[in-house]
C-alpha cells in the first residue's frame, strides 16, 4: 500500500490502534457490500467476493500503479505489481491460516484449516502459473513476446471474470449494510482503507520514537503488516465466520489481479523489468503458492 501525504490529526503511538480499527471497519463494510451486490445482481456470492472485494482493497496499490504509469516511472509501477504476490506469499497466507486456527478454538468455525470446494482451490495454483513465463521474457530480448503475453493475460482475466460472475438465484439479502446507500458505503470503505494505512504507518513511527525502539527494525516487522491488512481483512472476516469459499475467494481475487490483469497491462505497454529483486519476489510467490494449495 502506498502511503500518501494527507495532513491528518495525529495521536502519537495511538495512531496504530486508530489505523487498525479503521481497516477492520472498512473490511466489515466491504463484506456487507459483497452480500448486497450479490443479492442485487443475483450473482454468486463467491464470484462477487472474488472480483469485487480485491478491487476495493487493492485501490491504494492501483492508484500508485496508474499514477506511476502516467508519469512514465516503470520501476515504481512494476515494483507495485511484483511486491503484492511476494507480500501475499510471505504474510497474507500465513495470517489467513492463523486466523482459521484461532477462530476454530474460539468456537467460531468447525475446521482448523480452510476447507473449500475444488473449484475454489484450483485457482490458487492456476493464477500463480502466469507469473512463471514472465521470468523468462526479458524485455531487452523479448519485447514483442512480452507485449503479446501481456495481451493474453488481460484476455484471460476478462474471460475469468465473465465466467465467475454467474447468475445465482438469491431470495433475500443475507446481511444488511450499515449505510443505506451502497455507493456511499463503497466510498467510505475505500477512504477507511486509505486513512487506516496512513494512521498505522504513522503510529509505527511514533511508537519507535516514544519507546526508543530502533525504527528500522520496527518498520521491517510492522510496516508489511500495515500494508497487507487492508488486502486480507475481508478474507479474514469471512474465514473467521467459517465462510471458507468466500474468504479464500478474496485471496484468489488478489491472485487474479496481480497474476494476470496488472502484469498484463504493464507488459502490454512494455513497462516491466526483471531486475534481481523482481525475480526473487516472483520466485518466492510461485514456491509458496505451491505449498499453499496443500494446506487449503
Amino acid at each position: 500500500m502506498a502511503i500518501g501525504v494527507m495532513s491528518l490529526p495525529t495521536f502519537g503511538p495511538f495512531d496504530l490502534v486508530i489505523g487498525m480499527l479503521l481497516i477492520v471497519f472498512s473490511g466489515i463494510l466491504i463484506e456487507q457490500l459483497v452480500y448486497f451486490i450479490s443479492w442485487k445482481l443475483q450473482r454468486s456470492t463467491f464470484g462477487v467476493a472474488t472480483i469485487f472485494a480485491p478491487i476495493l482493497t487493492s485501490a491504494p496499490e492501483l492508484s500508485v500503479f496508474l499514477i506511476a504509469l502516467y508519469l512514465g516511472n516503470a520501476a515504481v509501477a512494476w515494483g507495485t505489481i511484483v511486491a503484492q504476490p511476494f507480500m501475499a506469499a510471505t504474510i497474507i497466507y500465513p495470517v489467513l491460516v492463523l486466523t482459521t486456527f484461532i477462530s476454530r478454538y474460539a468456537g467460531r468455525r468447525q475446521y482448523i484449516m480452510p476447507r473449500v470446494d475444488k473449484s475454489v482451490a484450483h485457482p490458487l495454483i492456476v493464477f500463480t502459473i502466469p507469473l512463471i513465463p514472465i521470468l523468462f521474457l526479458h524485455p531487452e530480448r523479448y519485447s514483442i513476446l512480452g507485449r503479446v503475453y501481456g495481451l493474453i493475460l488481460l484476455l484471460g482475466y476478462i474471460i475469468y471474470v465473465k465466467k465467475l460472475l454467474k447468475v445465482e438465484k438469491i431470495e433475500k439479502l443475507e446481511s444488511k449494510f450499515w449505510l443505506r446507500n451502497y455507493i456511499l458505503q463503497t466510498v467510505i470503505a475505500v477512504l477507511a482503507i486509505y486513512l487506516g494505512g496512513e494512521y498505522m504507518v504513522h503510529g509505527i513511527i511514533e511508537l519507535g520514537t516514544v519507546f526508543n525502539i530502533d525504527q528500522t527494525a520496527l518498520t521491517v516487522i510492522l510496516v508489511p503488516i500495515a500494508t497487507v491488512i487492508p488486502e486480507s481483512i475481508v478474507g479474514l472476516i469471512f474465514l473467521a465466520k467459517g465462510k471458507d469459499d468466500e474468504g479464500v475467494g478474496s485471496v484468489i481475487g488478489e491472485k487474479a489481479l496481480y497474476g494476470t490483469f496488472y502484469p498484463g497491462v504493464a507488459m502490454t505497454l512494455g513497462i516491466y523489468t526483471l531486475q534481481p529483486a523482481a525475480v526473487m519476489a516472483l520466485v518466492i510467490a510461485v514456491v509458496v503458492s505451491a505449498v499453499e494449495i496443500l494446506v487449503v
